[in-house]
């Protein structure tokens, strides 16, 4: 009934730095990247991971944000309370839980997701 979805995986072979934020630590702050950023802890503070092709944050299923998200890509597999902007992609698997609003141009959500707010895609704005 349902197809198999294909998420997007960070591009191979390409130089880039990544920012791994571990399971036990608490950021209480505003945290900016231009790269990928993998979270597996706790954010307390609004988060701003654009400015290269590959710029993308993914909230691992054992994360947690409370602030607002603007990333070229997000893939969110955890708790996020606040707003996610993305000028790219937003990917919503199975354990993630979002309390925000999400405006977004391209959108996969998996079975099992939660959004409790409202969606808008960026393109439908412009025209």
């Amino acid at each position: 009934m349902f197809k198999s979805m294909k998420f997007r995986q960070p591009v191979s072979g390409a130089s880039t730095e990544r920012t791994i934020i571990g399971q036990s630590a608490v950021v209480v702050g505003n945290i900016v990247s231009q790269e990928l950023v993998q979270l597996k802890g706790h954010v307390v503070g609004n988060i701003d991971v654009n400015g290269s092709p590959n710029a993308q944050l993914s909230v691992l299923s054992q994360a947690h944000v409370e602030g607002d998200i603007s990333a070229q890509q997000a893939v969110v597999n955890g708790v996020v309370t606040g707003n996610i902007e993305s000028t790219g992609r937003v990917e919503l698997h199975a354990g993630a839980d979002v309390k925000g609003n999400i405006s977004y141009a391209t959108m996969a959500i998996e079975h099992g997701a939660k959004l409790y707010g409202m969606m808008s895609n960026t393109h439908a704005k412009q025209h």
